[in-house]
């Protein structure tokens, strides 16, 4: 989604387009390939507005979560947010340590063997944790990480619409 189609979705949802929910969109933004944390996020805003709380951050972040502009996932000990990267049904590989995504070329659901007698599935989402190529080489791995054996994956990212 760009800038411009973002901001004219949420004044539809009436919401006001303050000048910190549009740099939190900005940022958002300009991070389309991974999760941020929030504290990222808050760090990098306070460069400019070093009195800004973390609770206008966070409300900002969970109405544009509640209103389905971004995702939330929870990996490596913290919350992280994203804009969603394709409108399609799709799953993630994602590295816990930068927070980058990869886009599965299938869908796993189709396996799962063992759903319980009477119980409907309404929706699913698979993401698949990890350390991507770059982090390995870096040594950007979490202490809890490094005993772990790590299997191979290669993908591309999700094509920007």
């Amino acid at each position: 989604m760009q800038r411009e189609e973002f901001f004219e979705s949420l004044k539809r949802k009436g919401y006001r387009l303050t000048g910190r929910r549009k740099e939190i969109v900005d940022f958002l933004l300009s991070q389309t390939d991974r999760y941020i944390t929030a504290k990222e996020l808050i760090e990098h805003l306070q460069k400019r507005h070093p009195t800004l709380s973390f609770e206008t951050v966070y409300r900002n972040l969970h109405t544009l979560r509640d209103e389905g502009f971004i995702e939330e996932s929870r990996f490596a000990g913290e919350t992280r947010f994203r804009i969603p990267c394709c409108p399609t049904h799709h799953h993630h590989f994602v590295c816990i340590s930068c927070g980058r995504t990869y886009v599965m070329d299938h869908c796993p659901m189709p396996a799962v063997e063992d759903i319980p007698e009477g119980f409907t599935v309404l929706q699913h989402r698979f993401e698949i944790f990890g350390i991507c190529a770059g982090c390995r080489q870096g040594r950007e791995i979490p202490d809890w990480a490094e005993s772990r054996t790590p299997t191979e994956v290669t993908s591309s990212t999700c094509p920007k619409h």
